[in-house]
């Protein structure tokens, strides 16, 4: 392995582990030479590297950057073996939680509006209005399965559809995920194989 193959290999293993996050500015090339000891040739073909594989971005009278997500650059490096093995979830979890942080990716993947379009005075009063009146009681109301006035309302909006169904049949969750979680605790059995696209 070739000197600046090594450098981009620990960089690139610095980014993995964490300490250099998303949207870090790297060493400059005058920095990194100072304390790596390498050339400035090096250096700069170490940074070229990295940022061919999508790991790293070079912005104009500014430095060199960490990319906001690691592109793949070939099917090859994208490809995957499927194995019947125990998947540390946690991982991904906490990628995706990190990712979502980053103000320049749009959420495809979620349905959140542009926090601008939210009438947030309306929805101020509204929280004073509730707040007021309620009580105890109030909280444990919403608990699973749900609203029971919510239930009720769509309950009648099925029926207005042609669609017969009864409050007590439906579940109001906190979001998409405990849906597709309690719903997959009903039909499956631990070690039972889910594929999601």
């Amino acid at each position: 392995m070739k000197k600046y193959q090594r450098l981009a290999e620990q960089i690139r293993e610095q980014i993995a582990s964490g300490v250099w996050q998303p949207g870090d500015r790297l060493p400059s090339l005058r920095e990194q030479v100072a304390s790596s000891g390498m050339s400035f040739m090096t250096v700069g073909h170490a940074y070229q590297l990295l940022e061919s594989q999508g790991r790293i971005i070079a912005r104009p009278q500014s430095g060199y950057y960490v990319a906001p997500h690691p592109v793949c650059r070939s099917v090859a490096t994208a490809a995957h073996v499927i194995r019947d093995e125990a998947v540390d979830i946690n991982t991904y979890i906490f990628e995706m939680l990190q990712a979502s942080r980053d103000t320049s990716v749009v959420p495809f993947a979620s349905a959140f509006p542009d926090p601008r379009l939210f009438p947030l005075p309306q929805l101020n009063r509204s929280l004073a209005q509730v707040s007021k009146t309620a009580t105890a009681m109030s909280v444990i109301e919403n608990l699973p399965p749900g609203n029971a006035e919510l239930r009720y309302a769509i309950a009648r909006r099925y029926a207005q559809q042609g669609i017969t169904v009864s409050p007590d049949e439906i579940v109001i969750t906190a979001g998409a995920l405990e849906a597709l979680n309690l719903s997959l605790q009903a039909v499956t059995a631990p070690g039972d194989w889910v594929v999601v696209e």
